[in-house]
């Protein structure tokens, strides 16, 4: 009876006239809606710019790798140039490595709805360019209804800038943002535009649940605080909130995008006002150590993964990749292969010679050191290509790039590289042989006919060496 009089009392000690509450209220209410526009337009500005700022990156960088003599040559004779199929590369490369919904080079013709746009560069990903390849453009390809009147209107607007145009471009799959740029060649004519298309599509549903989000945040907060200052005492109430609402933000501001389980610690106040905020404040640090457990259970598992991942491809004693890595591998060259017959690699095969010797006569230990000395060499030599060990002393090396173009070269320096010195300990001075084999168009029909002259050739080197030492 005394505690129900005690709370009677309070209350009438400390009621709120409708005139302070409707002031509260109101003021909160334009406080919410100015906050959430403010969020909203910044947020948007924001990430337009961001958008900006990472097209024209790569407008840049695409414009400094494009050979504008030889491009506009191909635009005139409608043949591709082996400068034009690597700048073609490039820009596949481009789209693989970057998070954008298109990258190409069109020639603008007429205003009109139709037959309006010529293709000149258009980049694919790898899926698109080698496997799903039925809606690829190609040089010299004449649009249908792809760009309306005011697109190609916008394209020629381009032609006659030298600075970036961005604009909103709706199609019946998309919505894109995007970044175009005139390319000029020697004389300053432009003859052609650089452009690229970033998926906007979700980007208003996304800004809307963001707003909204902030906007609930912003109400949830006034209440709190309307609630607090109508039914509580700044003495037991508002001071003990505010310390808990600061350790709040200050947790999900440390928190947001975070990785490091020290910094997801929830500094609790000292709240002792056995009511309901004390209870709160409770709740908050547990609920925060179990997100924390949360965190760590999600990042050990990751790291597991990763750690499975790299066992299941590596080779435990040499750490290149093992057989299932080069299965894989073989499967990707075999695509390229059917989807390109023009594509380039070779493969390198290599046998360490006396390994059994070695084991018989020094023990086991003594040939994995020899194992690690040849897979050094050959890891040294062959720096740009991948090293796969498929056999108990046999390595297959993929070769790309410049390996590929200097592989004579590569070969020589291996031999040099992997004979045995009568002088040296065998497991230290190790001896190989090596067998190279380049694709040929038309002669190879599978990566196993690669392999397979590789692998003979190798052995015919075995043999000779063999010999020798006879």
């Amino acid at each position: 009876m005394d505690e129900t009089g005690n709370n009677e009392k309070q209350i009438c000690k400390k009621p709120l006239s409708r005139s302070i509450a409707a002031g509260c209220v109101m003021f909160t209410a334009i406080i919410c809606i100015v906050l959430s526009f403010l969020n909203y337009y910044n947020e948007r500005k924001a990430l337009y710019q961001r958008y900006r700022s990472y097209i024209t990156d790569i407008l840049r960088y695409v414009e400094r790798n494009i050979d504008d003599e030889d491009l506009k040559e191909c635009i005139e004779s409608q043949k591709e140039s082996e400068t034009y199929k690597k700048t073609l590369r490039f820009m596949d490369q481009m789209m693989n490595d970057f998070d954008i919904h298109y990258l190409y080079a069109i020639k603008p013709l007429n205003d009109q709805d139709t037959n309006n746009v010529m293709s000149v560069l258009s980049a694919e990903d790898d899926y698109n360019r080698y496997v799903d390849t039925e809606g690829n453009l190609y040089l010299g390809w004449i649009s249908d209804d792809e760009f309306d009147a005011e697109t190609v209107r916008k394209f020629f607007d381009v032609m006659e800038r030298d600075d970036i145009m961005f604009f909103v471009e709706k199609t019946e799959w998309s919505t894109d943002y995007t970044g175009a740029l005139a390319l000029r060649g020697k004389d300053g004519e432009s003859y052609a535009v650089l452009a690229v298309d970033v998926d906007i599509t979700t980007l208003a549903a996304e800004l809307a649940t963001v707003a909204g989000r902030n906007a609930l945040l912003v109400v949830l907060l006034g209440a709190l605080y309307l609630f607090s200052f109508l039914r509580w005492s700044k003495k037991n109430i508002t001071r003990p909130l505010q310390l808990l609402e600061e350790g709040a933000v200050n947790y999900a501001y440390r928190s947001r995008g975070q990785r490091d389980l020290d910094a997801l610690v929830f500094d609790a106040p000292d709240i002792h006002t056995e009511n309901e905020v004390e209870s709160l404040s409770a709740a908050i640090t547990e609920m925060t150590e179990n997100m924390r457990e949360y965190v760590t259970d999600i990042l050990t598992a990751e790291e597991e993964t990763k750690q499975m991942k790299a066992i299941a491809t590596a080779d435990a004693l040499t750490g290149v990749r093992n057989k299932t890595a080069y299965n894989r591998e073989e499967v990707k060259l075999q695509a390229m292969m059917s989807a390109d017959p023009d594509a380039g690699f070779g493969l390198a095969m290599v046998d360490l010679n006396y390994l059994k010797v070695i084991n018989d006569t020094y023990g086991h230990d003594k040939g994995d050191e020899a194992l690690k000395n040849i897979t050094h060499i050959i890891c040294t030599v062959f720096a740009h290509s991948p090293i796969f060990r498929i056999g108990g002393d046999e390595f297959a090396v993929v070769l790309r790039g410049s390996d590929l173009e200097n592989v004579d070269a590569l070969k020589e320096e291996f031999v040099r590289q992997a004979q045995n010195d009568p002088g040296e300990e065998p497991w230290k001075n190790v001896s190989a042989a090596i067998g190279v084999a380049v694709y040929e168009k038309g002669a190879d029909r599978s990566v196993a006919d690669v392999f397979k002259r590789a692998d003979e050739a190798m052995y015919i080197m075995k043999k000779s060496m063999r010999a020798e030492r006879k």
